[in-house]
């Protein structure tokens, strides 16, 4: 008797397993890969493509960085297309079909209410309205872009394997999908709204005391009156919140505090005497990254820096006059407004004048069957009926519990007239301070601190439109019929800008941008000052020190880990417990550090996970007392640890009101003493469960990891080991190299959020430089070499350069587009 007959005939169950199941999964991964490798760009390839005049050469480098050269811009931009489309195809079908809300045909029904919510705001309806508003030559630009996307597609390639695993094929794209995919980029840096929901919820079932805790930035004088008319149930709001909540954790859309750090220095604090940008935007982390690092140079084009997938230009960069970055002004450009109905006929709303019929459109979505499909009967199309005021949409559609109680949102970016990408579009071609306002001028959503440099100057633009409200501040949902109506926009030249400043710095962090005294409202939700703080006192001190800044000065600043907030804190509340004998030895690791969040600080381990018990402790049993359901458990979270420092500080250590330390369900009247130390022994028995007993191993780097995650086989298992990245990481949310996410029980800190690139500029015809680091890599394709080549060196904080000086000649790979014809094409440059 053979082995083989001894093993089938002992385990035949396994046996079967082994050969009907698990062999043909092995055979058909094995099929995928090797198929899959020849959708890789090839070495050298030349191809006569239609839609260009002239031959364009993209030259690759050892870094997969696209260096494309044309004689004429729009060439160029068709070769953007193209090479955006053979490096990041599966990544343009996703983006594609989230602005259209069709996620649901290929992932199935968990994306069924990001469908909706999309299709609900009229994202792609939006984009189509501002077509009419751009020149001639940025709708040139996006034309010939979109030919070469739809080039590439057309040449039938070997897919990447996302679409033959999900066996789909990619669609054809169009100009308007990137317009629409420049205002999902404006909604990831759009938070007003789920500020007002927050809040709304606070406000509905909390004192004014209670509010004022949680929303420190809420003025004390704003109105209170719809909280005591209950016109929203909780139950709505955190289904409104949940969406928000499935954009972030799904798509990286949205967060607290989205933004980034960016920072000018004058030519006059330079070694080489002429100014130096660093800008290194923060959204959620994902593989493969938002960017696209590439060079653009024809007749009269020459950008380089980072492009957003999805659009043809340099969206941060330079051009050979000029440089520019850019982080999230803050502002708040979205408000909600409690429509009233009329009761004689619900069809209608109150305009303010008289009874409107809402605008209403029924679409239809379809629904991928659950796994596995092919086995399944077609479900039928889900059918959505999405009303529309003049003020906006209806959002409040897209949640049952809302009933009969509309909620529109006005939002800046739905406007008709939005210019953005004419604004972007002219950026690339200007030449000075005056055109790099005038570009500006038609910027108009999301809202952004721009920052200038060009070899002698230094500037700062307050970019985008910021409604000015008839009264309050939109920080509620308010009647819409009360007198919150908008009265336009602040106007351009009163917006805040600097140009040249005595101090020779301009930092730009996310925080406040302008004193109390500016006459017109902006935010109540500017980020805590700690990271614009830190790079301008290492900007000072080394200058103090060295009398100059250089290059090499930037990065270590781009690299810096200490969590400035930290270091007050940490004193209070290790003198609060001195003395304590049995956590002494925890409270002298914490007293002695310096406040670095490096990887290898076992203090830093201490002090954030205390920190989070603290909040926890400290808040969660008068929130749950009111919204303890277990669907509402994650919004509850997020407004505890939402509490800042500066709040915890100032509540531990108030002698005169310690009722906040006092859990209310109990009979003890506890201090802020006793649940300071009792946040600390549930803090280190975690950990001692997560780590081991050992806390030399407890350090920051091994508990804290970044997720880059993929759409959508992060979610799959087995798949999301092949095509999801981690890596043990630094940093916090205050600090300059900025890292935040969520704690789990199995994993720790799971960091979903951070720098997507960092860039160093510095112009001029001797000592320029361009230096930058993408935090994935160039290619989306999971068998590239480049698909997450940049992650170990973006987490150690290295660069590639970006002028040239790094040889091109180990790995270049050359595409050459040859025009089929030769056609006169209307705007090019």
């Amino acid at each position: 008797m053979s082995l083989a007959t001894t093993i089938f005939g002992r385990y035949p169950l396994m046996s079967r397993f082994l050969i009907w199941v698990l062999m043909p999964i092995i055979g058909m991964l094995i099929y995928i890969y090797f198929s899959a490798t020849r959708s890789l760009p090839p070495q050298v390839e030349s191809r006569s493509v239609q839609h260009i005049s002239s031959k364009v050469v993209v030259a690759r480098d050892i870094n997969g960085v696209a260096n494309i050269t044309g004689e004429v811009a729009d060439d160029v931009y068709f070769a953007t297309g193209f090479v955006h489309a053979q490096d990041r195809l599966w990544q343009l079908e996703v983006q594609r079909r989230m602005v259209y809300g069709k996620l649901s045909e290929i992932f199935g029904r968990s994306q069924l209410n990001t469908d909706i919510w999309i299709r609900t705001l009229g994202i792609y309806e939006a984009a189509e309205r501002a077509w009419p508003h751009l020149s001639q030559e940025a709708k040139a630009s996006l034309q010939a872009y979109t030919a070469g996307i739809n080039e590439f597609i057309a040449t039938d390639p070997t897919l990447p394997p996302e679409f033959t695993l999900l066996g789909i094929k990619p669609s054809t794209w169009t100009p308007i999908d990137s317009l629409a995919w420049a205002k999902m980029f404006a909604l990831n840096l759009s938070n007003g709204m789920w500020s007002d929901l927050r809040r709304f919820a606070a406000l509905q079932k909390f004192d004014e005391q209670t509010v004022e805790q949680l929303f420190p930035k809420y003025p004390k004088d704003s109105p209170v009156t719809v909280r005591k008319e209950e016109l929203l149930p909780p139950e709505s709001i955190a289904g409104l919140l949940d969406i928000r909540q499935t954009l972030s954790s799904d798509y990286g859309i949205g967060g607290e505090y989205v933004g980034s750090n960016a920072w000018v220095v004058a030519a006059k604090y330079t070694t080489q005497g002429v100014p130096i940008l660093a800008n290194d935007p923060h959204l959620g982390l994902q593989i493969p990254s938002l960017w696209y690092t590439l060079t653009q140079s024809s007749d009269a084009l020459n950008a380089k820096g980072m492009s957003l997938v999805g659009l043809p230009i340099v969206v941060f960069g330079q051009n050979t006059k000029i440089a520019w970055g850019g982080t999230n002004m803050m502002a708040d450009t979205q408000d909600l407004f409690v429509e009233q109905v009329n009761p004689e006929n619900p069809k209608q709303y109150w305009d303010g004048e008289k009874w409107h019929p809402f605008d209403v459109r029924t679409e239809q979505i379809f629904v991928k069957p659950d796994f596995p499909a092919f086995l399944r009967e077609p479900l039928k199309p889900v059918e959505v009926k999405i009303r529309k005021t003049h003020r906006g949409p209806i959002i409040s559609d897209v949640v049952d519990s809302f009933h009969d109680q509309p909620i529109s949102l006005r939002w800046t970016a739905l406007d008709d007239e939005d210019t953005t990408y004419e604004a972007f579009y002219q950026l690339n071609y200007a030449n000075n301070w005056q055109q790099f306002k005038d570009a500006l001028k038609l910027y108009v959503a999301p809202t952004i601190n721009m920052l200038y440099a060009d070899e002698q100057n230094i500037g700062y633009v307050a970019a985008g439109r910021v409604p000015v409200r008839n009264k309050g501040t939109g920080n509620l949902p308010f009647p819409a019929n009360d007198g919150f109506h908008w009265l336009g926009y602040i106007p351009f030249e009163d917006m805040p800008t600097s140009f040249n400043p005595d101090s020779g710095l301009i930092v730009s962090a996310n925080n406040k941008i302008i004193g109390d005294d500016y006459p017109y409202f902006l935010s109540h939700d500017w980020a805590q000052p700690y990271r614009a703080i830190r790079i301008e006192e290492m900007l000072m001190n080394k200058l103090a020190e060295d009398g100059e800044l250089d290059m090499e000065d930037m990065r270590t600043i781009q690299a810096d880990q200490l969590n400035l907030g930290a270091l007050l804190l940490k004193r209070v509340l290790t003198e609060l417990l001195n003395g304590d004998a049995d956590i002494g030895d925890t409270l002298s690791v914490v007293r002695d550090w310096n406040g670095e969040m490096t990887q290898d600080s076992v203090a830093a381990t201490l002090f954030i996970n205390w920190i989070r018990h603290i909040r926890q402790t400290i808040y969660q049993d008068e929130l749950s007392a009111y919204w303890n359901q277990s669907s509402k458990k994650q919004h509850l979270e997020f407004l505890v640890q939402g509490v800042s420092y500066q709040q915890l500080l100032t509540l531990i250590s108030s002698d005169r009101d310690q009722s906040w330390c006092d859990d209310i369900n109990t009979e003890q009247l506890e201090d802020c003493r006793m649940i300071v130390k009792q946040a600390l022994q549930e803090s280190l028995k975690e950990l001692t469960r997560l780590m081991g007993s050992d806390i030399e191993e407890w350090q920051w780097g091994k508990v804290q990891h970044a997720y880059y995650t993929h759409t959508p086989f992060s979610e799959v298992n087995i798949l999301d080991s092949l095509f999801e990245r981690s890596i043990h990481s630094g940093g916090s949310p205050n600090t300059i190299n900025v890292a935040s996410g969520q704690f789990t029980e199995s994993d720790g800190y799971k960091q979903n959020f951070g720098a997507g690139f960092r860039q160093l500029i510095q112009l001029g015809a001797g000592p320029a430089r361009h230096l930058y680091m993408n935090s994935t890599g160039q290619s989306g394709n999971v068998l590239s070499q480049h698909y997450d080549d940049m992650i170990k060196p973006f987490n150690r904080v290295e660069y590639f350069d970006l002028t040239g000086t790094e040889s091109n000649e180990q790995g270049l790979s050359v595409l050459t587009l040859l025009p089929e014809t030769n056609p006169h094409l209307d705007g090019k440059k």
